[in-house]
């Protein structure tokens, strides 16, 4: 099978700013994971704040699912369940590291606010997918002929949208004030009507969403960050990934991010298998 893979920062809204997305290509099996950093507090004056707290728990879902899943594929056991499991180690590492740089007691929602991550995690068996999500990084299906035959849930947008609903005024909130509420009230929301996020916090699992689909030759898989997310409509987008054409996929994201930040511009990350190739 055909892998096709491209990460990019954000360098329109920030001059310095580490890439919060990060991914891992297993070199044993077809395994694959994305996490998303979630950005953390930006000072008044636009400087970026804690640079490395979500670049960090992004790192230590991937390595941490993929050594996890790498160990269980190759003793061929049921796979049934491991996901899960890969999830919750994650997810106790991220707790590990948010306690060792003192954020969970000096929790304030914002400035001192969770090293945390989204993420999305795969791996082919046979003819099966078997993935994972939480949050809004995902996962969508293309087959031979281009069309979407499966597509993951943005939760997170379903959170907001929710959000907005409750508060009438959402629209003349500041950046701080949004973040502040959804980062208090529904990330890890108890009963299930927010969205899920690695913080540590063992709440997530009710976030997270698992699964398996069939697979059939030629079709296209691709797990992403949610800055790529609105480039899944551009049939462009899928010609230069099916053709690995690297160079002029690069002119049109960053193109693409000089048109429209808010759509196209944010930290980026697309892994993508042409199964059967």
């Amino acid at each position: 099978m055909k892998v096709f893979v491209a990460t990019y920062s954000d360098f329109i809204k920030f001059n310095k700013k580490p890439n919060e997305d990060f991914y891992l290509v297993s070199k044993k099996f077809p395994l694959f994971a994305i996490a998303d950093g979630v950005t953390q507090a930006c000072f008044p004056t636009g400087e970026y704040a804690f640079p490395l707290g979500a670049r960090a728990a992004a790192e230590i879902f991937c390595y941490t699912v993929m050594r996890y899943l790498e160990k269980k594929l190759k003793e061929k056991i049921n796979y049934k369940g491991l996901i899960e499991i890969a999830f919750n180690l994650a997810n106790k590492r991220i707790e590990e590291l948010n306690e060792n740089e003192g954020i969970t007691e000096r929790l304030d929602y914002l400035f001192y606010d969770y090293f945390d991550t989204v993420g999305v995690v795969g791996f082919i068996a046979k003819n099966k997918l078997y993935y994972g999500y939480v949050g809004d990084c995902g996962l969508a299906i293309f087959n031979k002929n281009n069309k979407i035959i499966f597509k993951t849930n943005d939760d997170v947008a379903k959170a907001v949208n929710l959000a907005k609903k409750i508060y009438k005024k959402w629209g003349s909130f500041s950046l701080e004030q949004k973040s502040l509420i959804l980062h208090s009230q529904f990330r890890n929301r108890k009963d299930g009507r927010g969205y899920g996020s690695f913080t540590g916090e063992k709440v997530v699992k009710r976030y997270y969403r698992i699964g398996r689909k069939s697979l059939n030759e030629g079709d296209l898989i691709l797990f992403y960050s949610d800055g790529f997310l609105n480039y899944l409509s551009f049939p462009k987008f899928l010609k230069l990934i099916k053709k690995m054409d690297r160079k002029n996929f690069e002119k049109f994201t960053n193109r693409k991010a000089k048109e429209n930040y808010e759509k196209y511009g944010t930290d980026r990350t697309i892994v993508a298998i042409e199964f059967g190739s």
